[in-house]
């Protein structure tokens, strides 16, 4: 059954919210369901020469979703089944262990925002185009960055868009309040379910005197958000904004608390959990249920001599990664495919659970009342 209304979860930050994991999706990524779907956003002039106009459509979520950061045409080497294109990220995994709680004419519509390498107050802030000044052919919203690898017929390239979340005219930002009106505008009986949010490195990267100013550059942007949506308040659970759930993740052990700049920033969400229990969730995926390391990219990254020239993914093993996102020095800095679809996205959507039947329940009395 096609979804009659939506609850609406935005996915935003930087790599480890887009998902940078580099192993190959397996067969049943690959399979969609009609009602967990994604907000389109690319229009224009893709790598291989095709036209596309996704803005804003509501298209069948995979696993690489249409972030700021266009990566879907990143392959492994020897790639040629181009189905299997692009990095990993949790958005399809979350929604699918939610989606069997919701009614059958209801689906999780993702709202995709996150770009690899964003900070908070430090990288280029790019351009922002009106989606009413974009006119037919021109890509609206934050600018795009893109990456190609390893993609049959097109140069390896790797470009950046909007690269800074601070401000509330920076272009991350206004593209963000603007597609959540848009998804919440498609009927007055969606919900916006909650962010998950994942952020914050490249301000600790670097160093102290950036990290500082993460924390309240953070917390001005969501009260800003807050006025910024007021109209759409009552498609929030409770009605309000401060009752939205942000999940604050920190996704992998690169992250060092004995290191000052780290510790600015990790502690700057910690605090917010605490004064805003209602609102901010500290979520540490650092570690796994056993006590390891979450896996990334790293655990399963193969040297050069694997990779015969002309070899064919598909008799290499799925899991295994080039490196293509990164060196393969910091290969650690971006969760697994094996995280995104196991303990990452168990605990994500246990987080969204108690809100989701929140939300339910007052989509109950509400139809009661009428």
């Amino acid at each position: 059954m096609k979804p009659r209304r939506w609850f609406v979860l935005v996915i935003a930050g930087q790599s480890n919210a887009q998902g940078f994991a580099e192993a190959l999706p397996e067969s049943s990524d690959l399979k969609t369901s009609e009602r967990i779907c994604q907000l389109g956003r690319y229009r224009g002039m893709r790598p291989d020469g095709a036209w596309e106009d996704r803005w804003n459509q509501l298209l069948p979520a995979g696993h690489v979703l249409d972030d700021v950061k266009d990566m879907r045409f990143a392959n492994r080497r020897g790639n040629t089944n181009l189905r299997y294109s692009g990095t990993i990220g949790p958005g399809l995994y979350i929604a699918r262990r939610l989606l069997p709680l919701l009614p059958q004419d209801t689906g999780i519509l993702l709202i995709p925002q996150a770009h690899g390498g964003a900070g908070m107050v430090t990288g280029q802030r790019g351009i922002y185009l009106s989606p009413d000044d974009a006119g037919p052919y021109l890509q609206p919203g934050a600018q795009t960055g893109r990456a190609a690898y390893n993609y049959p017929g097109v140069p390896d390239q790797n470009s950046n868009g909007a690269m800074c979340w601070g401000g509330s005219d920076s272009p991350l930002y206004l593209d963000t309040v603007e597609r959540i009106r848009t998804a919440l505008a498609l009927n007055a009986d969606n919900r916006l379910l909650g962010v998950l949010w994942c952020q914050g490195e490249s301000d600790a990267h670097a160093g102290l005197d950036v990290a500082q100013h993460h924390p309240v550059a953070f917390s001005a942007m969501l009260d800003q958000m807050g006025k910024d949506l007021v109209a759409c308040h009552r498609q929030m659970p409770q009605s309000r904004w401060d009752a939205v759930p942000w999940l604050l993740m920190a996704a992998t052990h690169w992250w060092d608390d004995s290191k000052a700049a780290h510790a600015v920033v990790l502690n700057g969400y910690r605090r917010l959990a605490q004064q805003r229990p209602q609102q901010c969730y500290w979520l540490d995926m650092r570690l796994q249920a056993n006590g390891q390391p979450q896996t990334t990219n790293a655990d399963y990254f193969q040297p050069d001599e694997y990779w015969a020239d002309g070899e064919r993914s598909d008799n290499l093993p799925a899991a295994w990664t080039d490196s293509r996102t990164c060196p393969p020095e910091t290969a650690h800095i971006h969760l697994s495919a094996e995280a995104y679809r196991g303990e990452v996205s168990e605990r994500l959507a246990a987080a969204l659970l108690p809100h989701l039947k929140s939300l339910l329940a007052e989509q109950v009395t509400e139809q009661a009342q009428e």
